[in-house]
């Protein structure tokens, strides 16, 4: 045991100022502490003299210390522990309690060293050591004699050996001899500080299989800077290189395919230049079709709008009774040339994708009843039999596109009055089922007429097979009409079969969905003539170029009590515009001078000062995918095709006016 006087102590304290130091009696009690002790501990000089030294140790480690120091006397005691600074921050130190003598008198040096970082530098080597061991790649070192220092559980997967097996052997054992000159060059340049990366090379396993490696190794240092070994890392990659062969392989097999495409390169570019020719005539081809399509149905829909006007007008005169029926057949016929021009229209609808339903109330069984009575009739001329059933439960008012519905029903129809010399035609409707608002309903045709050869049966619904038979089979003639039904049955939610057999018959059925009407209010057609609606202070402008369409136009706003003003083209139009007050106008596309998209230009340009909108209904026997919108982009309001009856305008107006 040491003895110091009181100056000795002080300088023993100062001396050793890296450490928290205190000084304690023999009953643990602490009468002196350096600087570092009050700044660490975060006490006051005096807190701290009141204090033992098991006040500064963490409580879950007090008992323990204080049974390690219970004997303590003449003998040093280090130890690592926790101590608590004033705010309960607990830390770990490496503790030392040293006997001594002040004046005679027994005391205790307590150093206190903390290791706070120490800890974390050992956890960090640790884990980089667990790191290291647990890697996938084989990491190992050596010494500067090429002696292996350290393995890893990659190490032992890669070659094959324990740990215990090759530390401590030289580091040859793992290269083949043909490559022991390139490692020694290797190791040479790790051990002048040198570092290599992915060095590619042959190495040796256990059981001396050669294997390929991409070697990573880099030269260890001491604290003193000095190089004492070498690191290496190595990844096989066998398989990469195998993959890498098989890549090359490839490449040249594709590579002699490429030259022998080169090969054809000029035939190609010639064929090329031949399709290149073939496609701009296909599409002159398509506009030239859409442009006659377009052209044949303008110039079809304008006459009939004049036939199909004037028998409307006629109609809602007062005429003799006997005199209806015929005014009945010019209907009906004006209407069947309408859905012939339709049905063509329908085939170019479909191939640009642009056939849709135009749903609106109708009477299911009226229609029924016209085209039983249309069948009926025809079926009589041809002495052929003709019944039908039609089930009770079927709802009468629907939601739906009447007009599609009934030309599916006329395009199966005729196919079974064409091909059916004797026997009978039966027609069939009936209900499936009913959901909520929404009924499925099916339409079946059957006849006793020459049927379907098993051969045709695949091909029956497929585009223009009417140009791909003999004109004496079955179908021939039906390409065009069993092609809009399907495609209009597909969009009704529904779905078409057949079934046939040759010189017994066929029966053609489908399935269509329909809206439930519920609002039996009366219907907006039903206009009294005696009445006559309050609209005679509505001016509207007609603007049409065909006298024909000018008369039926007036004669038709006249009925439904409308005032009227007549322009013959853009220009005229304009004009009138300047001078006379107007509702609406009813503006022809197709005119002379001035057509109705370029004045309905013009007039929304002239609305922008005076902040008004008039509307604009386009009326136009162009009935083509698209017109519709184009007339709506031109800045029109709506649309209506030619020929149109007179609740037709009639329900349009009452939208606008």
């Amino acid at each position: 045991m040491e003895d110091f006087n009181l100056n000795n102590l002080n300088k023993k304290i100062s001396k050793d100022s890296k450490y928290i130091t205190l000084i304690l009696d023999m009953q643990w009690k602490i009468i002196c502490g350096n600087k570092k002790a009050l700044s660490v501990l975060k006490y006051t000089k005096e807190e701290l003299l009141s204090m033992t030294v098991f006040n500064l140790i963490s409580s879950d480690e007090k008992r323990a210390v204080i049974n390690q120091l219970k004997n303590f006397n003449s003998e040093e005691f280090h130890f690592n522990t926790f101590y608590c600074t004033k705010d309960s921050l607990k830390f770990p130190v490496e503790v030392s309690f040293i006997p001594m003598e002040l004046n005679s008198n027994k005391i205790i040096l307590n150093l206190i060293r903390d290791i706070t970082l120490e800890l974390q530098r050992e956890e960090e080597i640790e884990t980089l050591a667990s790191i290291v061991e647990y890697s996938e790649d084989a990491i190992l070192s050596k010494d500067l004699n090429d002696i292996i220092t350290s393995w890893n559980k990659g190490a032992e997967k890669l070659y094959g050996y324990k740990k215990d097996e090759i530390i401590g052997t030289h580091i040859s054992k793992l290269i083949p001899d043909e490559t022991i000159g390139d490692v020694e060059i290797i190791l040479d340049k790790t051990k002048k500080g040198i570092e290599i990366y992915h060095h590619e090379t042959t190495r040796l396993t256990k059981s001396g299989k050669k294997i390929l490696v991409s070697i990573c190794i880099s030269p260890i240092y001491n604290r003193e800077k000095k190089i004492i070994g070498a690191s290496a890392i190595a990844r096989d990659i066998s398989d990469k290189k195998s993959k890498e062969k098989q890549l090359k392989e490839k490449y040249e097999e594709l590579s002699a395919i490429y030259e022998e495409l080169a090969s054809t390169e000029e035939e190609l570019r010639s064929n090329y230049i031949e399709l290149e020719k073939a496609k701009i005539e296909a599409e002159n081809a398509n506009i030239a079709k859409a442009n006659f399509l377009a052209n044949m149905s303008h110039e079809i829909r304008t006459p009939l709008n004049g036939i199909i006007g004037t028998i409307d007008l006629i109609s809602l005169m007062e005429i003799r009774e006997c005199t209806r029926p015929y005014l009945e057949i010019l209907r009906n016929s004006s209407t069947h040339l309408l859905d012939i021009t339709n049905n063509i229209l329908d085939i170019s609808k479909i191939e640009s994708g642009k056939i849709e339903l135009h749903m609106k109330v109708f009477d299911l069984k009226n229609m029924l009843d016209t085209f039983i009575r249309e069948i009926s009739y025809a079926c009589s001329n041809k002495n052929i039999k003709f019944t039908y059933f039609i089930d009770p439960l079927i709802p009468s008012e629907l939601i739906g596109d009447e007009l599609k519905l009934k030309q599916i029903l006329i395009n199966l129809f005729n196919n079974s009055l064409k091909f059916t010399k004797k026997g009978h035609i039966l027609f069939k409707v009936k209900k499936i089922s009913q959901v909520n608002e929404k009924v499925i309903l099916e339409f079946s045709i059957e006849d006793t007429g020459t049927g379907i050869k098993e051969k045709f049966k695949k091909q029956i619904f497929k585009r223009f097979v009417y140009q791909q038979v003999p004109q004496n089979e079955y179908y021939s003639t039906t390409g065009l009409g069993l092609l809009i039904s399907k495609e209009l049955v597909k969009i009704m939610n529904g779905d078409i079969w057949f079934e046939s057999a040759e010189n017994i018959g066929s029966t053609f059925s489908f399935t269509a969905e329909f809206l439930l009407y519920f609002n039996k209010a009366v219907d907006s057609k039903l206009m009294p003539e005696d009445t006559v609606p309050h609209t005679l202070n509505k001016n509207i402008l007609i603007v049409e170029d065909n006298e024909i369409n000018m008369q039926i136009a007036c004669g038709m706003l006249k009925k439904l009590g409308y005032n009227f003003l007549s322009a013959y083209n853009g220009n005229q139009a304009l004009k009138i515009l300047e001078t006379m007050s107007v509702d609406l106008i009813l503006m022809d596309i197709q005119m002379p001078e001035l057509n109705g998209l370029e004045t309905t230009k013009i007039i929304r340009k002239n609305e922008l000062h005076e902040k008004c909108h008039m509307p604009i209904i386009a009326m136009t026997a162009y009935a083509m995918p698209g017109d519709r919108e184009l007339c709506i982009e031109g800045g029109m309001d709506d649309y209506i095709s030619k020929p149109f009856d007179i609740y037709i305008l009639k329900n349009i107006l009452q939208r606008f006016l």
